[in-house]
C-alpha cells in the first residue's frame, strides 16, 4: 500500500527521518519496499499481509508507528453538527439481503458545491496513487485511505424515488459502471439499487446513472460492509477491481464503518459547505466479538529465547491497543480489538511482542543443525521414474487438479462415480476433481498443438481424486500418465514400461488383456494387470475424440497406478554372477492367427523350451505379402545358455525344433 509519510505525522507525531521510519517498519513486520520523494512529503510503499488487512490504512499503519516509538495515536475528531431535519425526510434504505450486507449506513448532506478538492488533499491523494476527481468523491477516497472503509457518494437526485434498497441481483438485470464497462448481472451479485434499477455494484463499483457531477447538490453517503466471498466472487466474474473491493475482500473493521461514515459527513460540511441532516440509516445484522486471550511470560521466554518484562510486554500491549484485562506475575491477559481478527491464541501475542520488541534482539543462543534425512523409498522411485522418462524424451507435465466434467472423465477403469464437484469452484471451467489424467494430457497436447507444435512426448506423475461415500473425502490415487505421438505409439509405450519395470526392480508378472477403456480405438486399448492386481489401462486414442478434440493425429496413451509399482519396488537388486559360459541365439518368424496375443505365444515358448532357455524377446510383426489374410507373422529370438558348460550348436537347435513343434500344436503356429 502506498503511504505518505506527511500523512503518518497527522496520526503519530513521529520526528523519524522517512528512511529510518521505513526501516523500523520493516524491522517490525510490516515490510517497506520502496519509499521515494513525492514533492516536500516522501511515498513509503508497505506491503501488508493477506492477515493484517488493519493495515490497509494510514491509521492502522500510524497505529504500528505509535507502537514502535512509543507515541500516542490521535485520531481525527468527527464530532458532527447536524441540521433539524431528519434524514429520513431525503431518502430511505432497506437491506433485503443481511447475509450479503450485514452492516450499511446512510447519511445525507444537502447543499454540496462540487469541485475541486483542496490542494493539501489532492497532493496526499496523488502520493498514495489516487487521481484528484472532485471534492466529494476525493474525500470518500481519502476516508477510505485514512480508516480503511471503503464508501460511496449517490446524487440522491438521480436514485429513483429516493430510495436505497440492497438486495441481490436479479438474473438478467444491467449495470453500466463508472469505468463506463456494461455487465449483465447472474443473480448471484450484491447490488445498491433504486426503486426501479441497480445502481451501484456493491463494494466493486459505482454505476455511471448515480455518479457525482458538477450538478450534484444532494450526496447521500454509504458506508457498508459486504460479504466477503460474495465480493470476491463477483469481482472476479466480471473481472473489475478497484480499491475498495480489494479492502472488502480482505475484511473490513466492523466497528470503523460508523466512524468513517462521519469523518467523511464532518469532511464534506468543511470542504464542500454542505449541511448535513439529522440522524442516519444504521442497518446493522451481525455483531462484534471481542474475545479475550491470555499469554504465559514463561511460554513467551520459551519460545523467543530471551527474557521480556512484564513491564515491557504491557506496554506492547498498550501500544498496539490492545486493551489488558489482567495481568499478574505469571501471564497476561488481553482482549482483542475489532479491527485484530488474526490474534486468536497465544502464540500470535507472543509473535505481536516478539515484533515490537525487535527480532532484532532476540539472539542466537542454541544451535539448530540440520540433519538431512534420507529419501523414502516412494520418493526414490519417482525420481528415478522422472529421469528414465526424461532420458527417452519425454517432457513432464502439471496439469489442474480441478477440471471441467466431461466424458472424457468417465473413460477409466478407477471409479464408475462420477467426478467430485467442489463447492466453491475457482473458475466456472474447474468445477470437479479429476479422476483421471489423460484427459489432461491430451487437452495440453490440442494447446500445442494450436500453438505450433503437432508432436508431443508428455508424462504426468501426479493425482486423480475417486468418490467415496457421500461424507467421505475422496480417496487420492498417484497415477504416472504417459502420450505420444510417435509411430507404433502402443509399442514405444508398453516397452517404455517394461524399462520402468527394470529400473524400478518390478519382478511382479504384468498380464495385458485387450480391453476396451478410455478414450480409445477398440481394437488399440490394454487393461493392465500386476499379479491380478489392476496396474492401469493404455490405448490409442479413438478417431472421434480425435476430432472433438482437433488433435492432429491419434496419440497413444497410458495410465498406471503408480502405488502399485511402488509396493513392489526393489532398488537394491540382488548380486547375480556373471555367467561363465557364452549364450548362443536363434530367430524365429511364426505365422499365428490374427487374435493370437503375444503373452499367448511367449508361454508357449516356455512351456515347450528345455531349461537351456534364457530368455525369449519379441522384436517384429508383419503382415502383408506371402502371410495369409486372418495372419500375421511374429519374429523373436531366443536365447540358449548352460551353466554348466559351453551350449552346442545341436542342443540349440534341438531346442529350436522342440519351440516350433510345440507352437505348432498348442496354436496351430506354422514356420514362415
Amino acid at each position: 500500500m502506498k503511504t505518505s509519510y506527511n500523512w503518518l505525522k497527522d496520526y503519530c507525531s513521529v520526528q523519524l527521518p522517512a528512511h529510518e521510519l521505513a526501516e523500523r517498519l520493516s524491522h517490525s513486520g510490516l515490510n517497506v519496499d520502496s519509499y521515494e520523494p513525492h514533492g516536500d512529503d516522501w511515498m513509503l510503499d508497505v506491503e501488508i499481509k493477506t492477515n493484517r488487512p488493519d493495515c490497509l490504512c494510514h491509521l492502522g499503519v500510524a497505529r504500528e508507528v505509535a507502537a514502535i516509538t512509543g507515541l500516542d495515536l490521535i485520531r481525527p475528531d468527527v464530532r458532527l453538527t447536524e441540521a433539524t431535519r431528519p434524514w429520513s425526510d431525503a431518502a430511505a434504505v432497506d437491506v433485503q439481503d443481511p447475509d450479503l450486507c450485514p452492516h450499511y449506513t446512510a447519511r445525507v448532506v444537502t447543499g454540496v458545491a462540487v469541485g475541486p478538492s483542496p490542494q493539501w488533499m489532492q497532493q496526499r491523494l496523488t502520493t498514495c496513487g489516487v487521481r484528484p476527481i472532485n471534492n466529494v468523491v476525493d474525500i470518500t477516497n481519502y476516508v477510505m485511505l485514512e480508516a480503511g472503509q471503503p464508501l460511496h457518494a449517490f446524487d440522491l437526485a438521480l436514485i429513483g424515488g429516493n430510495h436505497i434498497i440492497v438486495r441481490r441481483a436479479r438474473a438478467g438485470e444491467t449495470l453500466t459502471l463508472i469505468d463506463g464497462s456494461e455487465l449483465e448481472l447472474d443473480g448471484t451479485e450484491c447490488v445498491i439499487a433504486d426503486e426501479q434499477t441497480p445502481v451501484a455494484l456493491a463494494g466493486v463499483m459505482g454505476g455511471l446513472e448515480s455518479e457525482i457531477s458538477d450538478t450534484t447538490n444532494t450526496v447521500l453517503l454509504e458506508a457498508a460492509r459486504f460479504d466477503p466471498i460474495n465480493n470476491r466472487r463477483t469481482s472476479r466474474t466480471h473481472h473489475v477491481t478497484s480499491e475498495s473491493s480489494y479492502r472488502f475482500q480482505r475484511g473490513i473493521d466492523p466497528e470503523t464503518t460508523d466512524w468513517a461514515s462521519r469523518r467523511a459527513c464532518r469532511l464534506l460540511c468543511e470542504l464542500a459547505g454542505g449541511t448535513l441532516l439529522a440522524g442516519s440509516a444504521d442497518l446493522r445484522f451481525d455483531r462484534t466479538e471481542t474475545p479475550e486471550v491470555t499469554m504465559r511470560h514463561a511460554r513467551l521466554s520459551l519460545l523467543l529465547g530471551i527474557e521480556v518484562t512484564a513491564e515491557r510486554v504491557t506496554a506492547i500491549f498498550e501500544g498496539l491497543e490492545l486493551p489488558v484485562v489482567r495481568s499478574d506475575e505469571e501471564s497476561i491477559t488481553v482482549r482483542v480489538p475489532s479491527w485484530r481478527a488474526d490474534l486468536r491464541r497465544e502464540v500470535d501475542l507472543i509473535e505481536e511482542v516478539a515484533r515490537i520488541h525487535g527480532y532484532d534482539r532476540i539472539s542466537e543462543t542454541t544451535s539448530m543443525p540440520v540433519r538431512p534425512a534420507a529419501p523414502s523409498p516412494g520418493e526414490l522411485a519417482r525420481r528415478r521414474t522422472r529421469r528414465l522418462l526424461a532420458g527417452a524424451g519425454f517432457h513432464e507435465a502439471i496439469t489442474y487438479s480441478l477440471v471441467q466434467a466431461s466424458d472424457l472423465q468417465s473413460t477409466q477403469p478407477w471409479t464408475d462415480r462420477p467426478p467430485t464437484a467442489v463447492r466453491n469452484p475457482v473458475t466456472a471451467d474447474r468445477t470437479h476433481l479429476r479422476l483421471t489424467n489423460v484427459a489432461n494430457l491430451l487437452l495440453v497436447k490440442q494447446f500445442n498443438g494450436a500453438h505450433g507444435t503437432p508432436a508431443v512426448d508428455l508424462f504426468e506423475l501426479g493425482r486423480v481424486y475417486l468418490p467415496r461415500g457421500k461424507d467421505e473425502q475422496p480417496e487420492e490415487k498417484l497415477c504416472l500418465t504417459l502420450l505420444t505421438d510417435r509411430e507404433d505409439g502402443l509399442r514405444v509405450l508398453k516397452g517404455l514400461l517394461a524399462n520402468l519395470r527394470d529400473e524400478l526392480g518390478v519382478e511382479a508378472d504384468l498380464e495385458e488383456t485387450p480391453e476396451d477403456v478410455g478414450p480409445c480405438r477398440p481394437e488399440e486399448a490394454l487393461t493392465l494387470r500386476l499379479e491380478e492386481d489392476l496396474l492401469g489401462f493404455a490405448g490409442v486414442t479413438s478417431d472421434q475424440v480425435a476430432e472433438q478434440l482437433d488433435l492432429n493425429g491419434n496419440p497413444a496413451y497410458m495410465e498406471l497406478d503408480f502405488a502399485r509399482l511402488q509396493e513392489r519396488t526393489r532398488l537394491e537388486r540382488p548380486y547375480r554372477p556373471v555367467p561363465r559360459y557364452p549364450a548362443t541365439q536363434r530367430d524365429l518368424a511364426m505365422v499365428v492367427p490374427e487374435e493370437t496375443l503375444w503373452r499367448d505365444i511367449e508361454d508357449c515358448v516356455r512351456a515347450h523350451a528345455p531349461d537351456t532357455l534364457e530368455a525369449v524377446e519379441l522384436f517384429d510383426i508383419y503382415r502383408g505379402e506371402a502371410v495369409p489374410a486372418g495372419k500375421k507373422s511374429v519374429a523373436f529370438s531366443l536365447t540358449f545358455r548352460r551353466e554348466d558348460a559351453t551350449i552346442t550348436s545341436e542342443e540349440a537347435e534341438e531346442a529350436r525344433k522342440a519351440v516350433i513343434s510345440g507352437l505348432g500344436e498348442a496354436l496351430g503356429a506354422t514356420l514362415r
